[in-house]
């Protein structure tokens, strides 16, 4: 196989706007990424890829720093080089059986219905009750309670604070003085970057196997009938008796006490002795112990204005160059291609089924009747059930009383409030200096156009059709 490598520009366009493309101010140092890429590259190709960033106007000063970033194992294109058919040829056979139903009666149930009525003669004896009622002498009765007091609820005591407030203010004055700024030299430190991104575009063939949709051929073979015999008819006889009974009964009465109602009257009297007690509120006056306080106030600072600060920048740049070396692959693939092939050979066999049969036959009813002896039901006297209902008459009345008590249910509080504010004042004016300082390096990033480095070789295909046979019957 014979390897070519070569280094091109990705058009004449990106060659043409090669060198400077910034990206924007950084603000941290641009670290390259990857590893030493002595171990992947040769030197030549190392002095190749600089020579050719120089050559598209690229600056780059001193030895460049080149580095190797990898790249994934998967194929960024794919070239369709080759494709092998191979068939794979089965051949099977399947039977196909069937069921045809041949109806026969085999079996025969004689239904023989018997209905059989029994007469049962009762004599049931059926209590018959009365009730009465009796009234009892009147009952007098008369319950005195206990006072009940009725007192008038005492409210809270509602206070009223009366503040008598007075404000004193003295001021405390103090003087300071500040720093300024008036000039400033600030040194600009520049490290600018020269990113050349390069790509080897690796070529490396792949072989796939692909296995088509099975494809299917069907033969049918002759049909083969299968016979059944046909057996004799059973029958049973099955006799269904039905038996139903009838009273036919006859009452009796039998009188006796059921219920009796007592009647007992009641009058009550309940006596309420009641005592209510009245609220009569009073109202003080209280003066309370004067009150001493004093509040300091924030500082009022007094700043005198402070003069315009000038600015003057050196900018010291240093430059360097990075190539970034990354890999991507293009696989080469030679298909092989499986087609299998099915054949199948069908048998169909149809087998008889005896479908047996069963029917039922009724005979015409036959008729039976029997009486029985007589059956005697004795009644079931209960108690005679006593039910006392009182009869009570109440009345209430009540027995009323006033009296008064005192309570305060309102008080006036006088609040004496003396008050200082102190006033710190602070008068601050300015001292003017110079400085020199030195800012933080700016980095600044330059990405140049993609380099590209072909490493592969042409397709080779070999291979031919392949055809393999298997035998398999179900």
């Amino acid at each position: 196989m014979k390897i070519k490598a070569s280094l091109m520009a990705v058009s004449v366009l990106a060659a043409a706007a090669f060198p400077l493309a910034m990206n924007a101010q950084e603000s941290e140092r641009y670290n390259p990424r990857g590893d030493a890429a002595s171990t992947v590259l040769s030197q030549s190709e190392i002095d190749d890829l600089i020579a050719q960033a120089r050559n598209s106007g690229v600056n780059v000063s001193g030895a460049a720093d080149v580095r190797y970033v990898g790249g994934s194992d998967t194929a960024v294109e794919t070239v369709q080089c080759c494709e092998n058919v191979q068939e794979q040829v089965e051949e099977r056979t399947e039977v196909q059986e069937s069921e045809v139903a041949v109806p026969a009666v085999t079996e025969r149930d004689v239904i023989q219905p018997i209905q059989r009525t029994l007469i049962q003669p009762v004599e049931r004896r059926v209590p018959q009750g009365t009730k009465e009622t009796v009234t009892e002498d009147m009952k007098y009765e008369e319950n005195r309670l206990p006072v009940r007091v009725e007192r008038d609820a005492v409210p809270a005591v509602t206070e009223t604070v009366i503040p008598q407030e007075t404000t004193q203010t003295r001021e405390e004055v103090t003087e300071s003085t500040y720093d300024v700024i008036g000039h400033r030299e600030i040194i600009q430190p520049v490290e600018r970057t020269v990113v050349v991104p390069v790509q080897r575009r690796i070529t490396r063939p792949r072989i796939e196997t692909v296995t088509n949709e099975t494809r299917y051929e069907t033969r049918t073979a002759p049909v083969q009938v299968q016979t059944v015999a046909v057996p004799q008819v059973t029958e049973t006889v099955i006799p269904q008796v039905t038996e139903e009974t009838r009273e036919e009964v006859t009452e009796v009465p039998v009188p006796y006490v059921a219920e009796r109602d007592v009647i007992q009257p009641m009058t009550r009297t309940t006596i309420q002795p009641v005592e209510h007690q009245i609220l009569k509120g009073t109202k003080e006056t209280v003066t309370a112990d004067t009150q001493y306080t004093e509040e300091r106030l924030p500082v009022r600072v007094e700043t005198q204005p402070a003069p315009a600060v000038t600015e003057n920048t050196t900018e010291q740049v240093t430059e360097r160059t990075v190539l970034e070396v990354s890999d991507v692959y293009i696989d080469q693939v030679t298909r092989n291609v499986i087609q299998p092939v099915v054949i199948t050979t069908i048998q169909p066999i149809e087998r008889q089924v005896l479908q047996a049969q069963k029917e039922t036959v009724t005979n015409p009813v036959q008729y039976e009747e029997q009486r029985l002896p007589v059956r005697v039901e004795d009644a079931m006297i209960p108690d005679t059930q006593v039910n006392y209902i009182p009869q009570v008459t109440e009345q209430s009345r009540e027995e009323h009383s006033e009296s008064y008590f005192e309570a305060v249910t309102q008080r006036d509080i006088i609040q004496p409030i003396v008050r200082t504010l102190i006033q710190p004042v602070e008068i601050r004016r300015p001292n003017v200096t110079t400085e020199t300082v030195t800012a933080p390096t700016r980095y600044e990033t330059v990405r140049a156009s993609l380099v590209v480095l072909n490493i592969g070789g042409d397709c080779v295909c070999s291979g031919g059709t392949v055809e393999t046979k298997v035998d398999n019957c179900d």
